[in-house]
């Protein structure tokens, strides 16, 4: 086809010269406005033939702008944050140019490592090794980043007996709380400990958030909303935790969520269990109280860093050195070694970084100091999590333990029977110990935390997402896409929806797909919640579609 490319001489030279428009956006005007649509090789031959002359200034060789893009990788901002800062600050620089500077000059926020990085953090980095390819003219090496070695040899004799040892303690005294109703029951393995026998709650503190939802007929969307207007009645009456509220105020702000919320509404005008019915709203306003009490003063990754005063190549090296010390170590868990021997560990990783011993430095005050120490805590939490997660994956760093492996068990789609409450004031009868409910263990970087049968859901919007069978699939290839919402962002709610959809069925392979930098579509394994945080933290702002290989069940 023949162009009439002289008519828009002129308005090619302001969108691309003037404006600093990029290729693929002149593209689209011109296609839009004109319904003239040459191909990309076509534009860039006949601006040459133009001579129009190369954009000034590009964004690489822009001091300031390189300048204050270092200052922001620094400080730990992502690329999202970058892009949204420079452009409030007045750069006019678009994401592709971003990633540009900063491959070129290797500011990478993740380099995959012997820590088996995610999918969404390995197809970011090859996005900015790509970039830098193209601006140099030739394949950026990874040959220059940190590589850990696996731990192939056997764990030592004295170690496993050490371990044993101290799970043969854990395993007697969590029989001596049990027996003696010391401790509420476990819903699932806790530190190799298996699960207890089901049955119904003894007290109030063992009935689960999920087992709650059940009890009231609660879908995640009403859940959510329920939660969401508890939260702003605890706002407008200053409750802050339950037993600061005292009973009588905190029973009148469940009676007042019962009559703005519809659905509780009519949960509750149903006198059948009313006590049972009671006790799972008090289990789901109590983690509301909790999660307002905690929510802002969970410490992320990125804040652990800043406090630390650490940039993020500085942070994979003190966080490299920590992870080799486990490995030599054969860690696990804390809970397998002790508080004792953790905190030996840390001492010892603190010992051998001289970036460290600056930033730990006891002469400093004490405040700032506790802070650090959080902040530590936090990226300790994060490399435990990294090794872990390699551990199970790959043969080579696995960890002889002394019992059973962990195995997902599917939720019930029944909640158990709840035991009839005794006579009497219910508010002052059924009282939960609100120190029962804290989690043992929150990892920063998760938007779920979960405790020993006891989830607590992120206050994050439901997002949908799309499902669509593989054409591979044994059963239901030629099915439609279906709709469906994720409330709390779990792997367990995503099969359960899958699941409900094709009941006939088991999932055999799950992938979350995007699209890819050079076209085409990219695929992410997801098998556990690690990989779906990572897979909806990469495409956020997208569509999320996941592809599912369903086999007959």
């Amino acid at each position: 086809m023949v162009y009439e490319w002289d008519n828009f001489k002129d308005e090619c030279y302001r969108l691309y010269i003037t404006e600093r428009k990029s290729l693929e956006d002149i593209m689209q005007h011109m296609k839009e406005t004109h319904q003239f649509a040459p191909s990309k090789r076509a534009f860039q031959t006949q601006f040459k033939r133009w001579n129009f002359p190369s954009k000034q200034n590009p964004a690489h060789r822009n001091v300031d702008l390189v300048t204050r893009v270092k200052e922001l990788w620094e400080q730990n901002y992502s690329q999202r944050d970058m892009l949204r800062t420079l452009n409030e600050e007045g750069f006019q620089i678009k994401e592709r140019e971003l990633m540009r500077v900063r491959a070129k000059n290797r500011w990478l926020l993740r380099i995959p490592n012997g820590q088996k990085a995610t999918p969404a953090e390995v197809a970011f980095e090859n996005e900015l090794l790509a970039a830098a390819a193209e601006l140099q003219g030739d394949a950026v090496s990874k040959d220059d980043t940190t590589v850990i070695p696996a731990v192939t040899e056997e764990v030592p004799e004295e170690v496993v007996k050490k371990r044993k040892e101290r799970h043969e303690k854990m395993q007697a005294e969590s029989d001596e709380r049990w027996a003696a109703k010391k401790r509420r029951r476990r819903t699932r393995d806790y530190a190799g400990i298996p699960a207890d026998p089901p049955g119904p709650p003894r007290f109030p503190s063992e009935l689960t958030l999920g087992e709650s939802m059940q009890n009231l007929s609660m879908i995640p969307e009403v859940y959510k909303e329920a939660r969401m207007d508890f939260q702003r009645i605890c706002e407008d009456e200053n409750i802050i935790k339950k037993t600061l509220a005292g009973t009588d105020k905190w029973a009148a702000a469940k009676r007042r969520l019962i009559e703005e919320n519809a659905h509780l509404n009519a949960v509750f005008a149903d006198p059948i269990d009313r006590p049972g019915k009671e006790l799972a709203l008090d289990v789901i306003c109590t983690d509301v109280t909790k999660r307002m009490r905690t929510v802002e003063t969970r410490m992320t990754i990125v804040d652990a860093k800043n406090i630390l005063t650490i940039n993020p190549e500085q942070s994979r090296q003190i966080r490299d050195s920590f992870y080799r010390i486990l490995q030599n170590d054969h860690f696990t868990s804390k809970l397998e070694t002790g508080p004792d021997h953790w905190n030996d560990l840390k001492e010892q990783w603190i010992q051998s970084t001289p970036m460290l011993q600056e930033i730990m430095r006891e002469d400093q005050d004490l405040g700032i100091l506790a802070k650090k120490k959080k902040a530590l805590e936090v990226l300790c939490r994060d490399v435990m999590k990294r090794l872990r997660d390699a551990q199970k994956r790959d043969d080579g760093t696995s960890i002889p333990v002394t019992t059973p492996a962990k195995k997902r068990i599917p939720s019930p789609s029944v909640a158990p029977p709840l035991p009839a409450a005794p006579p009497g004031n219910f508010e002052l009868d059924m009282q939960i110990d609100p120190s029962l409910l804290q989690p043992l263990e929150q990892h920063a970087d998760q938007s779920v935390v979960q405790d020993e049968g006891h989830d607590i859901v992120s206050a994050l919007p439901p997002i949908a997402v799309y499902v669509r069978p593989h054409t591979d699939s044994d059963i239901h290839a030629k099915d439609k896409m279906f709709l469906t919402t994720l409330a709390m962002r779990t792997y367990t709610e995503l099969e359960q929806a899958i699941l409900s959809k094709w009941p006939d069925s088991i999932i055999a392979k799950l992938q979350g797909v995007t699209k890819a930098p050079g076209g085409g579509m990219m695929e992410f394994p997801v098998d556990g919640d690690d990989e779906l945080y990572a897979y909806l933290e990469h495409v956020a702002g997208s569509k999320v579609v996941f592809v599912v290989h369903l086999n007959r069940a």
